[in-house]
């Protein structure tokens, strides 16, 4: 039966890399490069500051310096700015959302035979059971259908954001 495991599990699986793949390749797609590479020099920039305002206010407070105070108090300014507008500008990114969130819930209906908590029809691979089973401090976590898929989302999402180079994230 397509409902039980380990079938279920590897649907899960592979759905969730081609969801994911789908849309790092519609964020790669619609994102210019250019941005991306704006997004992320910015918020090298922005973790840079952060950690010298921080060694700056431990420096001060342990040595009582009220101009080095004064300075990264300026850089707690500073960063909030840049922080804005790194947010800005990442925002951009997120026009693509509709379409992927329809794309989510066409797959979603096909798995599920359910949207928006009504129920379509019956899906031969839906299953309120167990679909994945994972090891865990006290024995195995039996996950169900919708964390076996988020956990294969975010795990796939992660990768297929790295390989298209779509992450902000600090080397």
């Amino acid at each position: 039966m397509l409902s039980e495991p380990p079938i279920i599990t590897l649907v899960i699986i592979g759905v969730s890399v081609i969801m994911s793949f789908s849309s790092s390749f519609i964020n790669n797609f619609f994102t210019p490069k250019e941005h991306r590479e704006k997004v992320k020099a910015m918020q090298h920039k922005v973790s840079a500051l952060q950690k010298e305002k921080n060694e700056n206010m431990k420096t001060a407070k342990s040595t009582g310096d009220k101009k080095l105070l004064k300075k990264a108090q300026k850089q707690e300014k500073q960063l909030l700015q840049l922080q804005s507008q790194v947010a800005a500008m990442s925002m951009k990114q997120m026009r693509v959302l509709p379409l992927t969130m329809v794309m989510f819930l066409i797959v979603w209906l096909l798995l599920t035979g359910s949207i928006l908590g009504m129920k379509l029809f019956d899906s031969p691979f839906y299953t309120t059971g167990a679909v994945a089973f994972l090891p865990w401090f006290d024995g195995v976590m039996s996950l169900s259908f919708f964390y076996w898929y988020l956990i294969c989302s975010f795990f796939f999402g992660t990768l297929w954001s790295r390989i298209f180079g779509l992450t902000g994230g600090i080397d």
